[in-house]
């Protein structure tokens, strides 16, 4: 918990640093407020922001007063350590709630666009899922990184977007013509936007690989969890700008929700979990720093170099005598395949390295297991596990011959089956979760499993037959 802490206190210090940006901008008229976002001419929501995250720093002032009164006042062990988790539940939510206010007022506001976004970012979340050949993470798991995308990232994201796209014109002043200072400004937003939403996305990741690390195997899991959180952060600015009175609602679910729905912040979140799941994989300290530090600055490079690609073939293009509907249907899908089609194929190829070396570590697991005779996983079971294709035609045999509770049964034992598998090729490399359930507790889980596995039926026939 206090390195989740720690990664909402350094979100919402970064929120209070832009502030301070803000306040020392020059001025350029003496009638400019102090803070550029109580200008009249800024929307109230932002405004909202910023008073929340100011009562949520008061909020946690309080927390930490009230923890120092308790450790004095409060003897009982028991009851100081449930107030002190109380009390770090309040300072969590006060530090990040106030970034959910812009998605959630969004998705108040534009329900039709919302709702006509869900069936492809519903289908793009099952295929993530299924990324995961192997040992599969709880579907809750996934949903609340995609929410942390949609709510928290997003949030931080536009938040910190609008901090600089406030003050960033008053430092750029002196550059020259009106045209130079748009210029610079619309650079620096680019990169600006590639670093902190890189950063709200990879917080998610990171905290979820901090409380749930026994989830997390590596390339794998890192990857599949930064797909997620880029998904719900597409699926909140599909929604903004789809809703947008400037904007094509067609045009950007085109590019949004359809051809780049697996590219763009979907891919750029990806390489940042694939470098937070490999230094789940790494012993050394420093190996594991150089892997998420690689993963931020290539998630958010990419990010920052796709914005200012694709603002550029707009420039170009702005003045050709070119058709509408070949634009969009033609010219478009292909200016993102050129410039984020590397990006989605670096972390493709991320993904099925990792999926090749979870692959071997598991057959020299269960290869192990079946051998020691504990009966947890025979010689037979063994090869089914390690193919995804025989597991499933296994299972629709089950379903077809017994019912969807043998089914379901069947699909439980395959689960706690590579749980242990997993477990073991963690504790062969010394990455064993001491959190998580250990080896015998999880053979004892099997051996109860196949005892009430799919029936008298299948008791009869066991698993192994229908192979």
């Amino acid at each position: 918990m206090r390195c989740v802490l720690v990664i909402a206190g350094l979100m919402s210090a970064a929120y209070g640093v832009e502030m301070l940006i803000d306040l020392a901008r020059p001025r350029i008229d003496d009638s400019d407020p102090a803070i550029g976002l109580f200008s009249p001419l800024v929307p109230t929501l932002p405004r909202a922001v910023l008073w929340s995250v100011v009562a949520g720093w008061a909020v946690v002032l309080l927390a930490g007063v009230t923890l120092a009164v308790q450790r004095v006042a409060v003897k009982d062990p028991g009851l100081r350590q449930a107030r002190t988790r109380g009390a770090q539940l309040v300072v969590l939510a006060a530090l990040l709630l106030p970034f959910t206010l812009f998605p959630a007022w969004t998705m108040v506001d534009n329900v039709s666009a919302l709702l006509v976004c869900v069936p492809s970012t519903g289908f793009a979340l099952w295929a993530v899922h299924r990324m995961q050949r192997y040992r599969r993470m709880p579907a809750w798991l996934l949903l609340a990184t995609f929410a942390w995308g949609v709510f928290v990232a997003c949030g931080f994201g536009s938040s910190m977007n609008i901090w600089y796209m406030d003050y960033a014109p008053y430092y750029f002043g002196d550059a020259g013509n009106v045209l130079e200072i748009r210029h610079q400004v619309m650079t620096g937003a680019f990169f600006n936007a590639g670093v902190f939403e890189e950063l709200g996305k990879g917080a998610g990741v990171a905290i979820v690989c901090v409380l749930f690390r026994r989830h997390v195997d590596g390339v794998v899991s890192g990857t599949v969890l930064g797909a997620a959180a880029g998904l719900g952060f597409n699926f909140a600015e599909s929604v903004e700008y789809m809703g947008a009175a400037t904007a094509s609602p067609e045009f950007q679910y085109w590019m949004r929700q359809s051809v780049g729905l697996m590219a763009a912040h979907t891919a750029f979140a990806a390489i940042f979990g694939a470098g937070l799941g490999l230094a789940r994989q790494l012993d050394d300290a420093r190996s594991r720093r150089i892997a998420v530090v690689c993963g931020f600055v290539a998630a958010s490079g990419t990010h920052a170099a796709s914005n200012v690609m694709f603002r550029w073939v707009g420039q170009v293009t702005q003045g050709l005598p070119l058709d509408p509907d070949i634009d969009t249907l033609l010219l478009q899908p292909l200016v993102l395949i050129v410039f984020q089609g590397p990006v989605v194929a670096l972390y493709v190829m991320m993904l099925r390295r990792g999926i090749r070396e979870q692959a071997a570590g598991l057959a020299q697991a269960l290869a192990a297991e079946a051998q020691s005779g504990n009966g947890a996983i025979t010689d037979t079971e063994a090869p089914v596990l390690l193919s995804p294709v025989r597991r499933l035609w296994l299972r629709i045999t089950v379903l077809r011959r017994y019912g969807f509770t043998a089914y379901r049964k069947l699909t439980a034992l395959h689960a706690a089956q590579l749980d242990l598998a997993t477990h073991l090729w963690h504790e062969s490399r010394r990455q064993a979760d001491r959190r998580a359930p250990d080896g015998p507790t999880l053979r004892l889980r099997i051996l109860a499993l196949k005892d009430h596995q799919v029936g008298p039926a299948l008791q009869q026939r066991p698993a192994e037959a229908l192979t």
